[in-house]
């Protein structure tokens, strides 16, 4: 998975944004790569693989327990592990469970996914570099816009 964070926005040279622009902007690059990569990744897939895939992501119980019907114990699974040490827990619930499915998922239906995404990171960089400077008169513009919105305050 693609982790939009402060590296990635020194890369594109938009680390110094304010706060409040920065998260917003983080949020949209995120689901913008989210949207992209899983475009590509559905490319070639069946109907089927669609259909279960998305099954996983909303985190369809049925679609679920037929995926782990699949894998056997998925509690020795050491990705399984790795998801509970990582959230500090020691039984899973169906947000980790959901996160676990899609990452088999993935491993088993496509394994061209860290190649995938690498490349359409880079391109998508790439993309913001060559357009920073639209992109923070834009911004300037949406806050001078927010400012002008602003209630004045009133004194007495």
């Amino acid at each position: 998975m693609i982790k939009v964070d402060e590296r990635f926005l020194a890369e594109v040279g938009l680390q110094n944004l304010p706060e409040p622009q920065k998260e917003a902007l983080v949020a949209e690059i995120q689901v913008e790569l989210e949207n992209r990569v899983g475009e590509k990744m559905s490319e070639g897939m069946t109907p089927e693989q669609l259909e279960e895939f998305d099954g996983i992501m909303r985190k369809d119980r049925n679609v679920m327990i037929r995926f782990l019907s699949k894998l056997g114990d998925y509690r020795q699974d050491e990705i399984y592990q790795k998801l509970l040490q990582k959230y500090n827990v020691t039984e899973g619930t169906l947000e980790i469970l959901g996160e676990y499915l899609s990452v088999k998922w993935i491993q088993l239906n496509r394994l061209d996914y860290a190649k995938v995404a690498q490349d359409i990171e880079s391109e998508f960089k790439q993309e913001i570099i060559r357009s920073h400077d639209e992109i923070i008169e834009v911004l300037r513009q949406a806050e001078a816009q927010e400012t002008a919105t602003e209630p004045m305050p009133i004194s007495v």
